[in-house]
């Protein structure tokens, strides 16, 4: 069965279109891949393109209804109905465009904060979405409908801050430096502050090592050298505060090495806090000692007291979620536990991280891991 173009009204095209730049004036509607010329009504463009551009199989069966008789299921997320997968128009790209370019995409929690026209971030999502809203605005749609389906859980939206900077903790590992200025970016909107930004960094470092740092140094230098902080303060979920005492287990300053005690208070703190010993304990303390303190001391420094202690576990939380650790999973998920960070949003994340940088596949090892400390 044909696939069928929906009869839409369009704008009449501007005088001297066919002077302005390939396609900036080309009107269609997109269906399922398929994208269908209409007439210019000012004169005959010098750029053609052929009448439809098939990139997708044409639709089938049941799933072909008409405009007026979608049901409103997920409705409209930054311009995009989401509940037609079968018409995408240009108003709906347009706009869809108009809040990348201006840095105003409503996040998956339902919030919007725009960053203005003259600071929008890199603008790397203009090009990106421009490929499947030209192509595939199928497609980008079922995007749209896993994060309205987020937006439904009831999760604290409060945590998008939190998210934002472990999209910042993935790139830095990624070494994606587009991606490190544009989280940058939104976290400063947000209310970051400069010692919460080097906290995150220095989270990653952990993981990235010089590299990391290198990435960072070249996609957001020039920002941190004059960081401005705004008047406003980041939102946490409820209960999320500094508190650096949680971090210390007790080692002793006065020494390089690994004393006794010091073992001892190491594995005590892991056994009061998330009653778990992770072998990596055992492996250092029998061939490395003096690396297991000095590396202890390093995580402990981590925080200076500037970010909420839920978000030590919550970035390790993404970060092993994306490297595939599953010890590394087991120990961020019973210390996030441990700290009051709540289910819902444990999982959220490593859907998250799956999602965005794995696949579905990943959640197998998310199911191996946390079936018993979920």
């Amino acid at each position: 069965m044909p696939h069928e173009v929906q009869s839409l009204a369009l704008p009449v095209a501007s005088q001297g279109c066919e002077d302005m730049p390939h396609g900036s004036c080309f009107q269609s509607v997109r269906t399922m891949g398929r994208i269908a010329n209409s007439p210019y009504r000012s004169g005959r463009s010098r750029y053609r393109r052929p009448d439809t551009l098939n990139v997708g199989p044409p639709s089938t069966g049941s799933s072909r209804l008409g405009v007026s008789d979608m049901p409103a299921i997920y409705g409209i997320q930054n311009g995009l109905d989401l509940d037609n997968l079968e018409v995408t128009t240009d108003d709906e790209i347009n706009t869809y465009l108009t809040y990348a370019r201006t840095g105003s995409h409503e996040s998956a929690y339902g919030q919007r904060l725009v960053r203005g026209p003259l600071d929008p971030g890199p603008h790397y999502d203009l090009s990106a979405n421009s490929l499947w809203l030209y192509t595939r605005p199928d497609f980008a749609k079922l995007q749209g409908r896993v994060l309205r389906g987020w937006g439904s859980l009831g999760i604290d939206s409060r945590i998008v801050t939190g998210s934002s900077a472990a999209n910042l903790h993935t790139y830095i590992n990624q070494a994606w430096e587009t991606g490190v200025e544009n989280c940058t970016r939104g976290l400063q909107v947000r209310g970051f502050t400069k010692a919460q930004l080097m906290e995150v960094i220095m989270h990653a470092q952990m993981s990235a090592g010089m590299r990391g740092l290198q990435v960072v140094a070249r996609a957001i230098g020039i920002i941190l050298g004059d960081y401005v902080e705004h008047d406003i303060k980041p939102d946490w979920p409820e209960g999320w505060a500094p508190d650096m005492d949680a971090f210390y287990c007790g080692l002793d300053p006065s020494t390089m090495e690994l004393t006794p005690q010091d073992l001892t208070n190491i594995e005590g703190w892991y056994e009061r806090t998330v009653g778990w010993q992770p072998p990596r304990i055992r492996f250092l303390a029998k061939h490395e000692p003096i690396t297991l303190k000095t590396w202890r001391a390093k995580w402990e420094g981590v925080f200076r007291g500037a970010l909420p202690k839920q978000m030590m576990p919550y970035l390790s939380l993404r970060h092993n979620t994306v490297s595939g650790n599953p010890a590394g999973l087991k120990e961020a998920a019973l210390l996030a536990k441990a700290w009051g960070v709540s289910d819902a949003i444990i999982v959220n994340t490593i859907v998250q991280g799956a999602y965005y940088f794995c696949g579905p596949e990943r959640m197998d090892m998310a199911e191996e891991v946390l079936a018993d400390v979920l």
